[in-house]
Parts: C-alpha cells; sequence; structure tokens
C-alpha cells in the first residue's frame, strides 16, 4: 500500500470512530472539533477556501443546535409532539437545502467576499476536493431529511392532515427512518468533520502562493536595477 492509500484507510478509521464517540459519549463532538479547525485554518496561510467551508458549517451547526433547541423547548408549554417534530425535521430540511446550495456556488461567493474584502487575496479562491465531497454530504442530508419528514408525515397523517384513523393505523408502526435517523445524521457529521481536517492537510502540502502584485513590483524592481547598470 502507497502513502494515498494508507491516508484513506486513516480517514475511514477516524471518521467511523468519531461517529462512534459522538453516538456513545459526546453529542457536540462534531461541532467541537469543527471550532477547532476553524481557528487552525485562520492560523494557517493561505487556507482562504477552507476558512469559508468551515465557517459555512460551524454557522450551519449553531443554527440547527439553536432551531432545535427552541422547537424542543416549545413541548413544555403544551404543543404535541408531532408538530415539534415536524417543525425540526422541515428546518432541517431547509437548513441543508440552503448548504447544498452555497456549496454549488462557493467558489463564486468566496470570490465576491474576497474581492470586496480581501482584494489581494482573489487568486487563492478555487474548487477544492471539500466542496466536491460535501455537495454529495449534503445531498446525503437531504435525502435523509425527506425520508424521515416523509414517514412522519404518514406516521402521523391523522392529526396532521385529518385522515380517519382506520387510514392512518397502519402507518402508525413505521418507525424504521426515524429510530435510524440519528445514526444516519451522525455518520454524515462524521464525514464533514473528516472531509474538513483532510482537505485542510492536502491544501498545507501546496507550494506557498506568491502574491501577483508582489510578483510585479519585483520585476519592476529588477528592470531598473538592470537599467541602473553601466
Amino acid at each position: 500500500m502507497n502513502i494515498s492509500n494508507y491516508f484513506l484507510l486513516f480517514l475511514v478509521v477516524f471518521s467511523i470512530l468519531l461517529s462512534y464517540v459522538h453516538i456513545k459519549f459526546v453529542d457536540h463532538i462534531h461541532f467541537a472539533i469543527i471550532g477547532v479547525l476553524l481557528l487552525v485554518t485562520l492560523l494557517i496561510k493561505y487556507q482562504e477556501n477552507m476558512k469559508h467551508l468551515v465557517a459555512l458549517i460551524s454557522t450551519t451547526l449553531l443554527i440547527e443546535y439553536y432551531t432545535f433547541s427552541t422547537f424542543s423547548a416549545t413541548l413544555e408549554t403544551g404543543e404535541q409532539p408531532y408538530q415539534v417534530n415536524s417543525l425540526i425535521y422541515l428546518s432541517a430540511l431547509i437548513l441543508d437545502l440552503i448548504v447544498f446550495y452555497i456549496l454549488k456556488y462557493r467558489v463564486r461567493f468566496s470570490l465576491q467576499f474576497v474581492k470586496r474584502f480581501q482584494p489581494k487575496k482573489w487568486q487563492y479562491i478555487y474548487t477544492t476536493h471539500a466542496d466536491i465531497l460535501l455537495y454529495g454530504v449534503y445531498l446525503a442530508f437531504i435525502v435523509v431529511d425527506l425520508l424521515v419528514l416523509g414517514e412522519h408525515l404518514l406516521r402521523n397523517m391523522d392529526y396532521i392532515f385529518g385522515v380517519s384513523e382506520a387510514t392512518a393505523k397502519p402507518f402508525w408502526s413505521w418507525n424504521w427512518v426515524y429510530k435510524s435517523y440519528p445514526y444516519a445524521k451522525s455518520i454524515l457529521l462524521s464525514c464533514v468533520v473528516t472531509i474538513l481536517l483532510a482537505t485542510i492537510f492536502v491544501e498545507n502540502q501546496r507550494p506557498e502562493q506568491e502574491d501577483d502584485d508582489e510578483d510585479d513590483s519585483d520585476e519592476v524592481i529588477h528592470k531598473t536595477d538592470q537599467q541602473q547598470k553601466p
């Protein structure tokens, strides 16, 4: 096995281990690791793409945690569990769709941001491996969200749509996706963290680039020195 295969094997094992730790021990381990990755990208030079990607994922997790906590708290005010779950699943779907759209045009958005606030760094914006892989992972997130929301609507159609009990009763036992939902989310989140970590490592191995402005100025100075020689 060459180094690339060992690295790939390490990432697979790391993702599985991270998912296991999340399910069994630490609920917010993904958010903690992504927070550390955000700090790392801020400290490492020429990681503009990863700064934007990690910031996007961090913001997404914060919003998801806030909405989940807010909707869960409404149970204490007398809201029905099926209503709360409907809001949670729907908000997760909408949020994942937004992230999916942003990832699709991430380079364009990053260029617009950098040209406005950091115009000298525009040449460091490009499509990374993480852009492509995260696009696929968030497509999987959307599929999972649709499945759990669809199952939830079928299971509670008598409450939500006013369908007769006789029609809805065969679906009351449908909970396969509901039971698998936390595990699916954990595995996908572990994939997100692993992709970010691996891409930061790969991007850090790239040879350092020099700003075009600096290159141009060096060239002008060099030509001037040559002209001054007798």
